[in-house]
């Protein structure tokens, strides 16, 4: 499990996706249109994260809504896309 936690916080397009989910839960098409990835791209980067038990998901209706499932997630997301900005 530790393998797939530091796997999930090791690319930039998934701290990104935690960033956003740190002010709420929220669908594929609000994740999509809040990072500007592909729908195939941010489904992807959600599997790993959810396998890796960082997120949790909750159906309501006919969309899935993804959220962190624990609050620390998003502090340590915005820590690292900090310091990934600041490097670049």
């Amino acid at each position: 499990m530790e393998d797939k936690v530091i796997n999930a916080f090791s690319n930039p397009v998934r701290v990104s996706l935690l960033c956003c989910l740190s002010a709420g839960s929220k669908n594929v098409q609000q994740l999509i249109d809040n990072c500007g990835l592909a729908q195939s791209a941010v489904s992807s980067h959600l599997i790993k994260l959810s396998r890796a038990r960082i997120v949790k998901t909750e159906k309501n209706g006919r969309y899935v809504y993804y959220s962190l499932s624990n609050s620390k997630t998003g502090k340590i997301a915005q820590v690292l896309n900090n310091y990934i900005k600041d490097v670049n």
